[in-house]
Order: structure tokens, then C-alpha cells, then sequence
């Protein structure tokens, strides 16, 4: 571990850094600098030291004497006593690899109600993953990370999982209008209804824009003038729908209050939706589109085929640690391969396996819009808009010509990239604006 003065002499240095890569040493500072005094205030607290102080947990004690909240001071204590257990995050610390968040990850996986199984694992696995934080992104490190618990749960003799009975649904009605959900569903259901809910939201919060700018503009249009609206779409030519087929018409009075609460209000009204849907047959009697799209890399999707189809009972912990693993949603949730697999099998999910393709994704100079395949390509490559710093998921998304299309370029998916409609609208207009002020 390092001592304080290399610690000190390491900031001071930060001085003469350029702005950037100064930020990032103060913060690998001031790691090391926490990861340095909760050793210190452990040490100190396993030697006695807190005998007489009226405080018997160290974070405690710190947290009265350096002015800092409770929380704070047993987060710095379990961050040291982590560096004091294991060498490789002390050197990681050090390094100035591991900050903060980084720290926070690790502590999770090795919760402090932790069993004897995952305790070997973690210190079995802690190295591979301190490797992972010094090749990946953070957003990357904490995805393998939490799948690397999930796997490691799945393996753990010592861990029961619910049983089926313990899994159900209660409501409870308030007797104002509304009703309490309580209950225990699996995370792959609970994605799917995740997904769903979401999908209904957009649609409405859009179809609803759609009838205010059309109000705005023509003050008779029926759909939403108020508590007495008839229930018709934005042209009155019926109710207004998706591609569901579910009616989104509510009264202004209804929709005020959604606005206001956002994207969490309207799927709690979505689970109403998605009951009307499940009692309303398809008009064209054709399934609906899968609700999930998980990544998998080639070889987790061959390897939770095989444990599927022979009796191995779980997949091991540590393949999340292998080059190139992937198995997540399109958002970027983690999600078990043999749990992804087993529900690929009743077509709940569509499964994009990386590095294989059998789908025609380069339409050249054919067509001007990125449709079908070559869309679904770009965004499970790109998963959110490809602005820097911006993490607006796929779904949402525009595909968006790198080389315009006017000026020669191709559809196809070395020409394309994924825009949220802000990033996009941008791009837009201030190409047309550079066009604009060129000279003929």
C-alpha cells in the first residue's frame, strides 16, 4: 500500500499535468488517499484503539472525528479493509486503475452477508476482474461485474432460489381508485414486462404530442379538447392507435398529469394497456415482435446450448471473464445465457449472435432509408446514440448516414450510425448550415 507521502508527491505532480488528464490523478488521489486512511482507521480500530472512545464501529468513529456523514465513514472503512484483504486491489489503487466507483462494484460483489462459496469465488476471480477494470470502460467493468454475480449466485450450493410457489402476484385495492402491485416474478419476465411497458409509454407520450401540435394548429380537432372528448384520434376518423392496436385517446384532463410524472406514470397506465391488448385478438392474426433482443458473442451462446442440452446444472462464474463475453439485452442489462437460452426456445426473445450473420444488411445506393435488417444491425452494434457522453438507449434511436446520402454515400452499416432524435436533428441542421454559408 502506498504510504502518504508517495500519496502527496503523486498530487503535487497532478499540478503540472494538462487539463484532463489533471482531473483524473486528483481523483486517482484522492482513492488512494480513502483506501490509505480506512486501512489506517481498521488498523487501528483491530488494535483497540476505539477502547474508551464510546464508539465500536470504525466508520463511526471517523465519521465524529473528520466531519463526515455515518455512510461515508463505513464506506471508507469497508474500502480500506478491501485493499488490507486483498493485495491486488491495493495495487490497483494505487495504480490509480480503481476509483471510487470501481470500489464500490467490488464491495457489492462480495456483499458482507456473503456465503462461504462466494467468498472462495471472489477471491478465486477478484484479480481477473481488477484486469478487466484496467481494459474496460467502467460502464463495461460494472455489466461484467454484475453478471459475474448472477452467474456467481446461480453456482452457489449455499443460495436457495424462490421456489415456485413463493412466486405470485397480490393486489390490493385502496378503495380510491387505485390498487396496490405487490408481488415475486422472474428477472427474465420481469424484463419482458419491463420492455413492454416502455415500448406502450413512448407510443403514448408520442401520440399525444402528436394530438397537442395538431391542436395547437387546428383548435376543432377532436381527440384531446378536454373531459368531453369523444375517444377519437387527432383526424376523427376513430380511435387513435399503435402498432399494438391499443387506444391511447384519453381525455386532456387524464394526460396532464402524465406529462408531469413522465415515462414512470405512463407504464404504470401501460399494465392496463397490456391487459386490454392480451384480451384483444391481433387484427392480422400475426404474432407480435419479440419484446427482447439479447447479444450474445458466439461462443456463451454455444456454450449455454451445450449446458442446456446436457446436465450440467449452471454455467461457471468465471466465463464472463473470457475474451469477448457478451450476453446482455439491448440496453445493456446482464443476463444469465442459460436463463437467455432457455427462453429463446418459445421465441419470447430474439437472440443477436455477434461475429455471425445470415441477414442481408448492405443495401448500397438501392435505398435511401435504413430499413429492416440493416436498422436492426446498426443498433445492436451501436446499442445507444454515438454522440460522446450521450447514453440514449437504441430503441429511441435514428440511423443516420456518416456520409450523406446527396453527397454519394451508401446504405449499409459501415455508412450508418445510431443518433437519438436530439443528437440527430443537430447534425442535421448544422450540415445544412455549413451547406448554406458556402459560397456557389
Amino acid at each position: 500500500m502506498a504510504v502518504l507521502a508517495d500519496i502527496l508527491r503523486a498530487l503535487m505532480v497532478a499540478d503540472s499535468l494538462p487539463r484532463g488528464a489533471r482531473e483524473a490523478a486528483l481523483l486517482a488521489g484522492r482513492d488512494r488517499l480513502t483506501a490509505f486512511v480506512g486501512v489506517e482507521v481498521a488498523d487501528y480500530a483491530d488494535a483497540g484503539g476505539l477502547t474508551g472512545s464510546g464508539l465500536s464501529n470504525p466508520g463511526h468513529w471517523l465519521a465524529h472525528h473528520a466531519d463526515l456523514s455515518q455512510t461515508q465513514g463505513r464506506s471508507i472503512i469497508a474500502t480500506g479493509r478491501l485493499a488490507k484483504r486483498f493485495d491486488a486491489v491495493a495495487e490497483g489503487i494505487s495504480e490509480g486503475v480503481l476509483t471510487s466507483d470501481h470500489l464500490t462494484v467490488l464491495k457489492k460483489c462480495l456483499p458482507r452477508n456473503r456465503t462461504r462459496y462466494r467468498a472462495e469465488a471472489f477471491d478465486d476471480h477478484h484479480k481477473m476482474m481488477i484486469d478487466l477494470a484496467r481494459e474496460l470502460d467502467f460502464p463495461s467493468f460494472k455489466k461484467a461485474c454484475a453478471a459475474w454475480v448472477s452467474l456467481a449466485d446461480d453456482a452457489d450450493p449455499d443460495v436457495t432460489a424462490p421456489e415456485e410457489q413463493d412466486l405470485g402476484i397480490d393486489f390490493t385495492d385502496n378503495g380510491d381508485g387505485t390498487t396496490n402491485i405487490k408481488g415475486l416474478i422472474l428477472t427474465t419476465d420481469a424484463l419482458l414486462l419491463k420492455e413492454g411497458l416502455i415500448r406502450i409509454a413512448e407510443q403514448a407520450t408520442q401520440t399525444h404530442r402528436q394530438q397537442q401540435q395538431q391542436s395547437a394548429q387546428d383548435p376543432a380537432v377532436e381527440g384531446s379538447a378536454g373531459a368531453g372528448s369523444t375517444g377519437e384520434g387527432p383526424t376523427g376518423e376513430g380511435p387513435a392507435e399503435d402498432g399494438l392496436g391499443v387506444d391511447y385517446s384519453i381525455s386532456e384532463y387524464t394526460l396532464r398529469p402524465v406529462i408531469r410524472r413522465g415515462r414512470r406514470y405512463w407504464m404504470a397506465r401501460a399494465l392496463g394497456m397490456i391487459a386490454n391488448k392480451a384480451n384483444t385478438a391481433p387484427k392480422d392474426g400475426t404474432a407480435p415482435d419479440p419484446l427482447l433482443v439479447v447479444m450474445f458473442d458466439s461462443e456463451s451462446f454455444e456454450t449455454a446450448k451445450h449446458a442446456y442440452t446436457s446436465d450440467e446444472p449452471e454455467l461457471p462464474a468465471d466465463i464472463v471473464f473470457r475474451p469477448g463475453y457478451q450476453c446482455e439485452t439491448l440496453d445493456g442489462q446482464p443476463i444469465n445465457p442459460l436463463e437467455a437460452f432457455r427462453i429463446a426456445l418459445n421465441h419470447r426473445i430474439a437472440r443477436c449472435v455477434i461475429n455471425t450473420t445470415n441477414r442481408r444488411v448492405d443495401l448500397g445506393r438501392t435505398s435511401r432509408l435504413f430499413t429492416g435488417a440493416a436498422r436492426q444491425a446498426i443498433i445492436y452494434r451501436d446499442r445507444t446514440c454515438t454522440t460522446p457522453g450521450c447514453r440514449k438507449p437504441g430503441r429511441t434511436g435514428q440511423i443516420d448516414h456518416i456520409k450523406q446520402w446527396q453527397h454519394g454515400g451508401t446504405t449499409d452499416t459501415h455508412n450508418g450510425q445510431l443518433l437519438c432524435p436530439e443528437h440527430h436533428h443537430h447534425k442535421t441542421r448544422t450540415e445544412a448550415q455549413q451547406q448554406a454559408s458556402e459560397p456557389f
